[in-house]
């Protein structure tokens, strides 16, 4: 069974080398991109099985990208699930509105990350 595939796109490069460290350890093949116009680029030739997103993006936001997303994808639902520096209810619901499979709040440890992902991702290495 092959790994599955996960998009990542998060601007910090600290903080996606991190997840792609951590994502890869776990046996899934990441594809981690800086801007969500970059990974909107790719989309066209990748077909993840997950996509985790910052809210937070230059150019493009997080919820555009999401939107994009979906209409690439129209056929095709691939989990989303946000990290997010917006701790507050407003913020969280509209992330359940747009039918995220999940959210993170920022700061975040690591493994709660992961958790979220096995939830969608079940995958044994």
């Amino acid at each position: 069974m092959p790994a599955p595939t996960v998009v990542l796109v998060e601007d910090e490069d600290q903080q996606r080398e991190s997840l792609v460290m951590v994502l890869e350890s776990e046996g899934y093949t990441i594809n981690s991109f800086r801007t969500a116009e970059e990974a909107c680029e790719k989309l066209k030739s990748l077909q993840p099985n997950l996509i985790i997103s910052d809210v937070k993006l230059p150019g493009m936001d997080g919820f555009t990208f999401f939107d994009k997303v979906r209409e690439q994808f129209h056929s095709h639902y691939v989990p989303f699930i946000f990290i997010t520096g917006y701790n507050d209810p407003t913020a969280i619901q509209s992330v359940k509105k747009l039918g995220a499979a999940g959210y993170v709040t920022k700061p975040y440890e690591l493994e709660d990350l992961i958790q979220k992902v096995q939830q969608i991702l079940p995958f044994t290495k």
